[in-house]
């Protein structure tokens, strides 16, 4: 049984149970043969185009929808014209679905009339409420071999896949009432992929990214809001749900955290039907979500790049979807500028060249006086953190730390993070002496906040509307903050 779905059901299918192919020895639906011979005898007369094999032809699905239930889909394809398909004799041409291209399920055989009209329907059911899933298609011709014994002869190329959501049927979901309450206002949504100041406008970004959906009134309904929000990534055409959860950074905005880092390499669909979806009251006005708000925010991820810093070993350990690829030595920061621990990520404010000074750390003494220029600098956070070579720094690197915060290295290993990293990756610091990443100090800062207190953010997860939405509470800001250095 594919994963997520309970009995991979089609309703009104044959009887007839495949894996991959028809099984011989099991008998085909007398309906299906009679139903699909019929329409080859009534329209053997008409005047025939050249054929194709079925072998080297492609399906059309046409679409995919919600069902009747939150536990179904609907998938309307096109049924192929028996006479463009070159069939061997009494040969009956079937379609399966399929979730992952290894495990298909059959579909009732078209009729004659949805044949004519170019429009067949195959319902799914007995799925998960609240899944999204990627639907394949594909045709299989089908001959009787003997008596009562059918094999398949012949399988079409695969179409898809088509994405599709199963939801709650308007009808039946309470927050969707069929009278909207008046007055009311509309209420819009923004979607920006790269939050938190990542500073990136690329649709493919590093897996330590967070989206973040604005809403254009404050929102009383926040647990409301949650489940009408389906978050999945696709994986080599494979759609899995993604584990995590939102988290209301104001009383307008709302974070997606996965539990883990997103999956690289993946499209990333957030699927709202928020639409006519009551939000809560102010006043004497009703929020309701707009017709917009029945959309997909969408994403890609790239390759997973996670860099991981050792204080200890004085080492940085590069892995690109989960294989190792580079070891480098490193100088962090010195006893009383201790680079802080934690999750950092990648944003888009990188610098070919920059010159560091001491007096950007407010030190007077004399002999504290630097001016340094480095290349190759890639900035991790707002209190001056950058990744860059340190030419004068190259005795200490891999042996002992020196800096004063920043993550020293040989210009070439500088060079090779800053030309192979895009905004959204992860570096992750761990033994460096120092204070974890505050939750405001950069891209990378709310991947900081503990699992357990983050669920605290989210209404749902929390199951009240009254969530703490302020996430730098107790944990200074910008300006109060130790600064760092070269």
């Amino acid at each position: 049984m594919w994963p997520g779905v309970r009995s991979a059901t089609l309703v009104g299918v044959s009887a007839l149970l495949v894996s991959s192919l028809f099984a011989p020895g099991l008998a085909a639906p007398t309906s299906a043969n009679q139903a699909r011979n019929d329409v080859v005898t009534e329209r053997t007369a008409e005047p025939t185009t050249s054929t194709v094999a079925l072998g080297a032809y492609t399906p059309k699905l046409l679409h995919v929808a919600p069902g009747a239930t939150d536990t179904s889909l609907t998938v309307v394809y096109q049924p192929i014209d028996p006479l463009t398909v070159a069939s061997a004799p009494e040969a009956v041409i079937n379609y399966e679905l399929s979730f992952d291209r290894i495990t298909w399920w059959p579909c009732a055989a078209p009729t004659e009339a949805e044949i004519v009209a170019g429009s067949a329907q195959c319902n799914l059911s007995d799925l998960r409420p609240l899944r999204t899933y990627a639907v394949y298609l594909r045709a299989v011709e089908t001959q009787e071999i003997s008596l009562g014994s059918v094999a398949a002869t012949t399988i079409s190329l695969v179409a898809g896949p088509l994405i599709g959501t199963t939801e709650v049927p308007a009808s039946a979901d309470p927050d969707k009432p069929a009278k909207l309450p008046a007055p009311r206002i509309n209420v819009t949504a923004s979607f920006n992929p790269a939050s938190n100041s990542l500073g990136a406008t690329e649709r493919s970004l590093g897996v330590g990214t967070l989206p973040k959906v604005t809403f254009s009134r404050e929102i009383p309904n926040k647990e409301t809001v949650e489940k009408h929000l389906v978050v999945s990534a696709e994986t080599d055409g494979v759609i899995r749900p993604v584990a995590g959860a939102w988290g209301w950074v104001s009383e307008r905005s709302a974070v997606f955290r996965p539990k883990n880092y997103w999956p690289g390499n993946s499209i990333i669909r957030i699927v709202s039907d928020l639409d006519r979806v009551v939000l809560g009251k102010s006043g004497k006005n009703y929020f309701v979500g707009s017709k917009k708000l029945n959309t997909t925010f969408q994403f890609t991820t790239a390759r997973k790049f996670v860099a991981k810093v050792d204080g200890k070993t004085k080492k940085m350990k590069v892995y690109i979807d989960g294989k190792k690829v580079k070891t480098f030595p490193v100088s962090l920061g010195k006893n009383e500028w201790e680079t802080r621990n934690g999750t950092k990520v990648i944003s888009s404010a990188k610098e070919p060249i920059k010159i560091y000074r001491s007096e950007s750390l407010g030190l007077t003494d004399p002999e504290d006086q630097y001016e340094l220029e480095a290349p190759w600098n890639t900035r991790l956070t707002p209190t001056g953190e950058f990744i860059h070579a340190a030419p004068w720094a190259y005795g200490r690197l891999g042996r002992y730390n020196g800096s004063h915060g920043c993550t020293n290295m040989y210009a070439d290993d500088a060079e090779w993070i800053y030309k192979n990293s895009i905004p959204g990756d992860v570096v992750y610091y761990t033994n460096t002496g120092g204070d974890t990443v505050e939750p405001w100090n950069g891209p990378g800062g709310l991947w900081n906040i503990p699992w357990s207190k983050w669920l605290k953010k989210s209404a749902l997860a929390s199951n009240s509307n009254s969530v703490d939405t302020d996430t730098d509470a107790g944990t200074g800001s910008l300006e109060t903050a130790k600064p760092a250095s070269a």
